[in-house]
């Protein structure tokens, strides 16, 4: 069980617990068990710089791969140079190997939406999503085509099941943030109730989505962290009743064994709230894919378990429905196990 105090403290809640926390130099091949469904996800992408991935993410036979935003960094008021690179991304030539081979899915952030710490004050926020959306390569059809934002649900399935992702946009519709300028900090919490994240609309979809959804497991990708409330970057806790809002949603459904992945941050982390009735919310934060914060010498956070891995990474998050566990892992180049998690639900 990992001589580790939180999660030994953790078992005590029940029906659902942490079983294994470890870092390893061991590798992850990519064999996949007939009732498992593997997702591989990822942020924070340039398109100059060196990705050293995509062929090893390929190679671990992922169902899905899923970006958590950041796709590509194009800060700029002018469409075609978000455009082009979108462009420089495709034509790289083993994500084209991967987006041949398996399905793709994404969510924006703040430089693939066209402005950095950006939100509903975008000027060209609807030409950038036509961008976006061209990139994953979405039929005009999509409904995404002609509603505001670029929120979506995607399902999964084998013979034992399914696993729906909710990709939310936490850009389209966000109200501006609030500036520490006392304690010398970007940001702060903005406690005014009038302030939104996810917008009304897009609020009810999700709330309706997880309500009535069947799946076993349900993921919500949100490109900005959840739980982690401390740090002085952009969070779900810069409109703290945002985020309280959707912890409740998430208790209220407890059942629907809902597991959160986000990027942002160039650091990868695993993150863990106890939500009543001995569950467990987990958020992996998996970030950067070509950079990270190699710096890092630390910072608060509550709910981490385990150490912060600052190394460039991807994820991987295995779904098994026969056992209703799930195993995440945090990964390196050569397919190298950074560290891993294992939840049974």
């Amino acid at each position: 069980m990992k001589s580790f105090l939180p999660v030994i403290l953790f078992l005590f809640f029940g029906l659902s617990c942490v079983d294994q926390i470890q870092q390893t130099s061991e590798t992850l091949d990519g064999k996949v068990d007939q009732y498992t469904i593997r997702i591989a996800i990822g942020s924070c992408n340039k398109v100059d710089e060196v990705n050293v991935f995509w062929d090893d993410i390929s190679e671990q036979n992922p169902e899905a791969f899923v970006w958590s935003g950041d796709i590509v960094y194009a800060d700029s008021n002018d469409i075609k140079v978000i455009e082009s690179e979108y462009n420089k991304q495709k034509e790289i030539t083993d994500y084209a190997r991967l987006s041949e081979q398996t399905q793709i899915f994404g969510i924006w952030d703040d430089h693939d939406y066209g402005k950095n710490d950006g939100g509903q004050e975008f000027e060209i926020k609807a030409e950038s999503q036509q961008a976006l959306l061209d990139f994953l390569d979405v039929s005009k059809e999509d409904q995404r085509r002609t509603q505001e934002g670029v929120y979506a649900s995607h399902v999964l399935e084998n013979d034992y099941g399914t696993v729906e992702l909710l990709m939310l946009d936490t850009r389209y519709f966000r109200s501006s943030l609030t500036f520490d300028t006392e304690n010398g900090r970007r940001y702060k919490s903005n406690r005014d109730t009038t302030t939104t994240l996810l917008g009304d609309t897009q609020w009810q979809w999700l709330e309706n989505k997880i309500e009535t959804s069947q799946s076993n497991f349900l993921v919500i990708v949100s490109s900005i962290q959840l739980l982690s409330n401390q740090h002085q970057f952009e969070k779900w806790e810069n409109l703290p009743h945002e985020r309280e809002r959707m912890i409740t949603l998430i208790s209220r459904f407890s059942e629907k064994n809902i597991f959160v992945v986000s990027g942002d941050r160039h650091i990868s982390e695993f993150s863990i709230m106890s939500i009543g009735d001995g569950r467990q919310l987990i958020d992996f934060t998996s970030s950067g894919l070509t950079h990270s914060y190699s710096s890092f010498s630390g910072e608060p956070n509550p709910f981490r378990v385990k150490e912060v891995v600052s190394d460039p990474s991807y994820g991987i998050v295995d779904f098994n429905l026969k056992d209703n566990k799930v195993h995440s892992y945090m990964m390196g180049d050569k397919k190298q196990i950074q560290q891993e998690l294992e939840v049974n639900y």
